[in-house]
């Protein structure tokens, strides 16, 4: 038989009060009313849970013995719950038969698993003090900043072992298999990039790996664009887990079926190995931003004055602009002797300057990664890396990156970057549902 909970009623004030204070008036009764109703509801499915035998001394017969409450923290505040005692037949012993199912749904804990995603999820979106005053707003009872930082732990490193597991999974031959079922994208674009940030187990900091992959960009609105069929891979634990992840992204949008395929980064050569390995096919495109600022560094260094140097610099970008490397090459020689010829007027070491030698090796290495980028833009074809740019905004310098000074262990990192991947990609109730919520209740 359905149980009705009757709630209890809402007593206003004689005097009139503002609407703020109706408001926040009726948020606390809501919030007492649910607390109410979860204490009724969890005594009324107690009640129908079997009495197994005592663990202790096996006796099959049990004696009721009263109840002893439990204060569990919930999305709407504490809930003391009325949990049904029964004592042992041939012990003697008391024990709470509930206990198992309620310890596998709080986590072994105190917290429920609405409370812990929520949690999960401010913690992951802003500093664990700021979270906790959201949180503890939200639900009108105070929540500790420890306790976001505990569950955002918890629930991260859970997030990101089951991601790398699926991704290790999804490596398995055939690992670049297209999938005949879900339709191919006509046109895939990989964007990486990575972002430093502080580490307390590394004075250096540690890297967190962003990927970006998505079919081109759309209009959105009259001013703005947008990247379709947009995906995030990122991972703290270096470029041999990054690989995978990045692997499993692009078989979930079927990428490898794409007929056209495009790679983008900067000058880091661990992109490059990488595109290499995963899309040996595809177009390998240097970001031309990247491109522009070594460009404008090298002459700046060897000529320092504006004048003499601005049209060296305008040079090299009409060059470049057009992909002509061989001709980029040869008008950094030409300046090399043009800034000996200055070092030799101001009785300076007569020498090439380094900054240009570097230039010209960089050139070279990355000649085949250096586009029309003239003609690319005329096809509407893009020309830099921006969409990976705002991926590590908002995967890792958002929330890792907040205040000076703030340092992560490798652990910690991994689990907000994992969870954040999973709001982003909006697989946030799979994901982080699973890591909450127990798959099934135990056997009583």
């Amino acid at each position: 038989m359905e149980r009705m909970i009757a709630p209890p009623p809402l007593v206003l004030a004689e005097d009139p009060a503002d609407f703020a204070a109706l408001e926040t008036q009726v948020q606390a009764w809501g919030q007492e009313v649910m607390r109410q109703a979860l204490a009724a509801a969890f005594a009324a499915q107690e009640a129908r849970l079997p009495v197994s035998a005592c663990p202790a001394c096996g006796g099959g017969a049990t004696r009721p013995a009263g109840a002893k409450r439990r204060q569990v923290e919930t999305r709407f505040g504490p809930v003391w719950l009325p949990r049904r005692r029964a004592r042992g037949g041939g012990c003697g012993r008391h024990r709470q038969p509930g206990d198992r199912v309620l310890a596998a749904a709080l986590g072994g804990g105190r917290r429920s698993p609405g409370l812990r995603g929520l949690a999960a999820l401010c913690g992951a979106s802003w500093p664990s003090r700021q979270a906790a005053e959201v949180r503890g707003r939200l639900r009108g009872a105070p929540l500790a900043h420890e306790t976001v930082r505990a569950v955002v732990a918890d629930i991260g490193a859970a997030v990101a072992e089951a991601t790398h597991a699926a991704a290790a999974a999804a490596c398995r031959a055939p690992a670049r298999a297209t999938g005949p079922d879900r339709p191919a994208p006509a046109r895939l674009e990989v964007e990486c990039d990575g972002a430093w940030v502080g580490c307390a187990e590394a004075p250096n900091g540690l890297e967190v790996k962003v990927g970006v992959l998505h079919a081109g960009s759309e209009r959105v609105g009259r001013t703005r664009r947008r990247l379709s069929g947009r995906r995030d891979a990122a991972t703290a634990r270096g470029v041999a887990a990054f690989g995978p992840l990045l692997t499993a992204a692009v078989a979930h949008v079927n990428g490898y079926a794409a007929p056209e395929q495009v790679w983008l980064g900067d000058g880091a050569g661990w992109i490059w190995r990488l595109g290499d390995d995963d899309l040996p096919a595809a177009a390998k495109v240097l970001d031309r931003w990247h491109l522009g600022r070594t460009r404008r560094r090298a002459p700046r260094a060897a000529l320092p004055d504006k004048a003499p140097r601005a049209p060296w610099s305008a040079r090299l970008e009409e060059l470049l602009e057009v992909g002509d490397v061989p001709g980029a090459l040869a008008a950094v020689a030409e300046l090399a002797a043009v800034a000996e010829l200055a070092a030799v007027a101001e009785l300076a070491a007569v020498a090439p300057h380094d900054a240009l030698r570097e230039f010209a090796a960089d050139l070279t290495h990355l000649a085949p990664r250096i586009p029309d980028d003239a003609a690319r833009r005329a096809a509407g074809e893009r020309v830099g890396s921006g969409g990976v740019e705002k991926g590590v905004d908002l995967v890792a310098n958002r929330r890792l990156k907040g205040r000076r000074g703030m340092r992560w262990g490798r652990q910690r990192a991994e689990g907000v970057v994992a969870l954040r991947v999973a709001l982003l990609n909006a697989e946030w109730d799979r994901h982080v549902g699973a890591a909450v919520a127990p798959p099934g209740l135990p056997a009583n």
